[in-house]
């Protein structure tokens, strides 16, 4: 049956009986803060005598005509709508009682407890507009949209076009009525209102843009435009100059969201943001500007991929995705001052890829989509970062002029249509003469990651063989794939005190074995990489020589992006045990003073915790700990006064320092370091990092609430409650996790709370009952309060062959027939365990 979880099949036999032409929308928000009306007019046509089903979430039908007639809604059951006998040409109107969304799922209300002011922002992707007004809620049936909103008169609205007209209804509302759309898939529809600050500026390029930046009330004083509207003039220059093509809509808004689930998202015209990405409320490192320039070029890079030209199902997913991605770090290292993008992109994003793409749940980037839920579970790794990553081959395979020119083409040619896959072959192969089904079969259709080793054979301190050996990929289990890599190995030698660059050669590798014709004669190098400059997707290994080599000299390789490379490549053999913990740790810790990246430094930070509550084996783990905190906070104290090392070393220490450190902490948090910033964020850090290690109460995290009580200060008040180092504290963070109403803010940070990598002990009781509730968790959630329940809530720190059967035995027989992305996301954290098991042994 069609409902929430509308399936692939249900959605190919709408499409093939129904057209859609345009929608009116009616919205008014004047009711109060628990439900909304809403009203669609929609025009479609149909095979004459045929039915379907509108997808109308709500919970209470006040309209329903088709053609004039009534529509039996007798049995409505708060998600569907069904048609029947449809005529050529169809008129359709519903209006429904809806209700906001607490979840970030459809229709948002939050409030912000400085002024009491509500805000709201839908969220369609993936399925979610249902939720705000009736459609046909699915990619391939587009339509213009055109939206009329009702509202206090002292709000501003934002959708997706200019607004055509506003007036006063009386003295409390207004009516805002927008300009229609050109057609555009329903989950890019948007509405945004509320007591927004706002700020405005221009793009003058193809042709003017109207540009706005909009955040709460309260938030005004944080935000800094100049930076914004810097780097989307950039973007807009950019795309408009490789894609050939003008921006395809009249405006452009920008709005930081509070209780948002994603990092943003790139409705037409409207594109909405995770607020802490978009405003810095506190002093914040070049990484986080890096990052917020990434997201935003991402979702402009979606204006031309994906909303403009959009995939019919979501098996071209990745057509969005791994396109926006590989598009927003080309134009920041190539158009704004971030250079160094693609070294961000190489230390956290194809990090993430690798992970993902070992998982048992590992798919192709081109995937089978058969639902909805399904979906859901595919915003993942592989989808991003992994597909990125092989856009990145495709442009060395036909060339970047080759490459440029079929996106040109393809955009001219399929502008505001719904294509697939092979609609974009087609125009590849024009440009580039080259058959292209053998590349898409082995990078797009099939899952898994290769590893690449250097055989090496010297003579007399001169190469006399290099070869790259390919082996197949572990996971999926059987994988006999070999594919074609496009990339450079690089020889590299210590020259002073630097590790410098002295040849890179470029060439095909394929099959088992390739020789690197090139290198050989030459002297032996000092580290010899593979996949120098990061050009292909696949792990690397090095030889013995190279890996003598950095435990003295990684942090003085003189680029970045080769010393991000060479940290992925330890970090990767760690996680396969071909490098013990302890020894990771020795490099890591010889190193990360020197990195001069701070994305880099970021990322090794998180690595570097990770590996001591994970991969090390536990009679090393506290000694471990102890020599990793006190080396952080050696570094710590030669940090520069008020940079950005300095900040990210202190947060590097709170993550780590043991129980013995709480003094230090507290010495931190009175002001000792010189320069080092103590505004809402870090102090928040530094008490909760004390109270997790028992050196506060929950009276000493009321107390610092009482000097702040905003919004952010009673996020961070929520984290400092669950990690309190005490049963009670749990049980109470326990009860608010599986039984109370939480928004998804507040949900994330009492999530984060609970978990604390300090108590694992403490939180060893909460094993079976995570088990006995992930059948109702799931059951009756929303997706993103039951995913982050199955992620975040499993036992994770108990690492022991016992938890691996305990998960094993509930897939098997309790959870025998629960939903596959319970089941996916269950399976992952058991893959994580075994791998952590595995890990541990070899650090004996």
């Amino acid at each position: 049956m069609p409902g929430l979880n509308i399936s692939r099949k249900e959605a190919a036999e709408r499409s093939a009986t129904i057209s859609t032409h345009s929608y009116q929308v009616s919205i008014d928000v004047t009711k109060g803060n628990e439900y909304f009306l809403t009203k669609s007019v929609v025009k479609f046509s149909a095979k004459p005598g045929s039915a379907t089903f509108i997808d109308a979430v709500g919970r209470k039908v006040l309209t329903a005509k088709l053609n004039g007639a009534d529509v039996d809604t007798s049995n409505y059951d708060g998600e569907s709508i069904f048609l029947q006998n449809l005529a050529t040409e169809n008129e359709l109107v519903i209006e429904l009682e809806a209700l906001y969304s607490k979840t970030g799922e459809g229709l948002q209300l939050s409030v912000d407890p400085v002024d009491n002011e509500v805000y709201l922002y839908s969220q369609g992707e993936t399925a979610y507009i249902r939720k705000m007004y009736p459609c046909f809620d699915q990619p391939d049936l587009k339509a213009t949209f055109q939206l009329m909103v009702v509202a206090p008169s002292h709000w501003e609205i934002i959708s997706n076009s200019p607004a055509k007209e506003v007036k006063s209804l009386d003295e409390k509302s207004k009516q805002w009525e927008f300009l229609p759309t050109p057609r555009i898939s329903t989950y890019i529809t948007a509405l945004v209102a509320g007591a927004y600050y706002h700020v405005h500026d221009e793009y003058r390029g193809q042709k003017k843009v109207p540009l706005g930046i909009y955040c709460r009330k309260s938030l005004a004083k944080f935000l800094d435009p100049e930076e914004i509207f810097l780097v989307t003039k950039q973007g807009f220059e950019y795309f408009e100059k490789v894609f050939g093509l003008a921006y395809p809509f009249e405006k452009y808004d920008q709005i930081a969201v509070v209780d948002f689930n994603w990092g943003a998202m790139e409705n037409s015209g409207c594109v909405t943001f995770l607020e802490r990405l978009l405003v810095f409320q506190s002093k914040a490192t070049q990484q986080l500007y890096d990052q917020r320039a990434n997201t935003i070029l991402h979702e402009m890079a979606h204006m031309w991929f994906g909303n403009m030209v959009t995939m019919k199902w979501w098996d071209d997913l990745w057509l969005n995705e791994s396109f926006a991605e590989w598009s927003a770090h080309l134009a920041a290292s190539e158009a704004t001052r971030f250079t160094h993008a693609w070294t961000a992109f190489n230390s956290a994003r194809k990090n993430w890829a690798y992970r993902q793409d070992q998982l048992g749940s590992t798919h192709p980037i081109v995937s089978d989509m058969v639902d909805i839920e399904t979906v859901n579970a595919n915003f993942d790794g592989i989808t991003y970062a992994k597909g990125a990553s092989v856009l990145q081959q495709l442009v060395a395979h036909v060339g970047r002029e080759n490459f440029i020119a079929a996106l040109r083409n393809y955009f001219a040619k399929h502008a505001f249509k719904n294509t697939t896959l092979d609609d974009l072959l087609i125009e590849l192969e024009k440009t580039s003469g080259r058959d292209l089904k053998p590349w898409v079969a082995t990078w797009l259709q099939t899952a898994g990651v290769n590893t690449l080793r250097p055989e090496i054979i010297d003579s007399n301190n001169k190469y006399s063989k290099v070869n790259v050996l390919q082996e197949f990929p572990k996971i999926p289990a059987g994988s006999r794939e070999l594919r074609p890599h496009r990339l450079a190995v690089g020889l590299y030698d210590i020259k002073g005190d630097q590790l410098v660059r002295r040849e890179s050669v470029e060439l095909d590798v394929t099959g088992t074995s390739t020789s690197v014709d090139g290198l050989i004669g030459e002297d032996l190098a000092d580290l010899l990489l593979i996949n120098d400059k990061d050009m292909s997707y696949a792990k690397v290994r090095l030889d013995d020589r190279s890996i003598a080599t950095l435990k003295t000299h990684i942090g003085k390789v003189n680029d970045d992006l080769t010393r991000s490379m060479l940290w992925a490549v330890i970090w990767d053999m760690l996680r396969d045990s071909e490098l013990s913990a302890t020894d990771f740790i020795e490099i890591l810790l010889s190193g990360i003073e020197a990195e001069t990246n701070i994305s880099v430094v970021t990322s090794l930070g998180a690595q570097l915790q990770t590996t001591i509550e994970f991969y090390a084996n536990p009679k090393h783990r506290d000694q471990l700990r102890s020599k990793s905190a006190n080396k952080i906070l050696e570094i710590l104290n030669r940090a520069k006064s008020g940079d950005d090392f300095q900040l990210q070393f202190t947060r590097i220490f709170a993550a780590l320092a043991g129980h013995d450190q709480i003094k230090e902490l507290k010495e931190i948090l009175s002001g000792k370091l010189n320069g080092l910033v103590l505004d809402l964020d870090m102090r928040w850090l530094l008490t909760n990092s004390i109270a997790e290690r028992g050196g506060y109460t929950k009276a000493d995290l009321d107390a610092e609430l009482a000097k702040d009580n905003s919004l952010s200060a009673q996020l961070s008040h929520a984290l400092g409650l669950a990690a309190l180092p005490d049963v009670e504290a749990k049980k109470i963070a326990w009860h608010k996790i599986t039984k109370e109403e939480m928004t998804s803010a507040f949900r994330e940070k009492t999530l984060q709370g609970f978990m604390r990598a300090t108590q694992r002990e403490l939180l060893a009781a909460w094993v079976d009952p995570y088990f006995d509730n992930l059948l109702e968790m799931w059951g009756k959630k929303s997706y993103d309060i039951s995913s982050s329940y199955v992620e975040l809530c499993y036992p994770s720190l108990q690492i022991s062959q016992a938890l691996v059967d305990k998960t094993n035995s509930w897939l098997a027989n309790e959870g025998k027939d629960a939903a596959a992305g319970l089941k996916r996301l269950l399976g992952e954290a058991r893959d994580s365990l075994v791998r952590a098991l595995a890990a541990q042994a070899k650090d004996n």
